[in-house]
């Protein structure tokens, strides 16, 4: 909290502190001691009125601790009132800006990554009850699996099974079509064991993984 006003107009095209170029439309403003470049949240106590603006200075005067734009100022309705109280909240550094845009980058990376990674699987492959192979050819199959996940539509479960081949790197992944309620459902099952028991491991290791739905079921034999 503290006294907050705005940038005279003979300021504009000067270079700041910061060593940015100072710009009366754009939403920047000084702060005594935030890092050039940080994201803060400033509100206007008197109206409420909040606005964000990036820091590129330092205030000339130690009587306030914030100096903005006159675009920002008239924002916050503070043309021609002077100093006014404000309430400051930092919102990003460029450290945690610096990080996010990272964690961006790499999150559409991996969304751009399973995108080539989809199966083009013809889904009327599995219409018939049975269990089969990602590429819908009925598979030879007994024992127990695990129900790693149950879905109505055969797409959301074949984009599972791509996630699980190729992330995973599991190579006993099957579909099993059944019906339930009057409905063909598609179960995404991993694994082939011949016991019960030979299938815990695997089941223990999905649990502690947060795969908590996971469950060990019977493989549907093809007729």
């Amino acid at each position: 909290m503290g006294k907050a006003s705005y940038y005279p107009d003979d300021r504009n095209g000067s270079i700041t502190e910061g060593g940015y170029k100072y710009d009366m439309t754009a939403m920047t403003g000084s702060h005594k001691y935030f890092p050039f470049g940080s994201i803060i949240s400033v509100r206007n106590v008197n109206n409420g009125k909040t606005i964000q603006v990036k820091i590129i200075d330092r205030p000339y005067t130690n009587k306030r601790i914030l100096d903005v734009t006159y675009a920002a100022a008239q924002k916050l309705d503070i043309i021609g009132r002077g100093p006014v109280t404000v309430e400051v909240i930092l919102l990003d550094t460029p450290q945690t800006l610096r990080r996010k845009r990272q964690e961006a980058l790499a999150q559409k990376e991996e969304e751009e990554h399973l995108d080539t990674l989809s199966i083009v699987v013809d889904p009327l492959k599995f219409l018939k009850t049975g269990t089969y192979t990602s590429d819908g050819e009925l598979a030879d199959v007994e024992g127990y699996g695990i129900q790693f996940s149950m879905s109505n539509d055969i797409e959301v479960t074949l984009q599972e099974v791509s996630k699980l081949e190729n992330n995973y790197l599991l190579s006993e992944v099957f579909v099993q079509t059944g019906w339930s309620n009057s409905k063909r459902i598609y179960r995404l099952i991993i694994g082939e064991f011949s016991s019960n028991d030979e299938a815990q491991p695997l089941l223990k290791l999905l649990k502690s993984g947060g795969f908590d739905d996971c469950f060990i079921k019977k493989h549907l034999k093809n007729i």
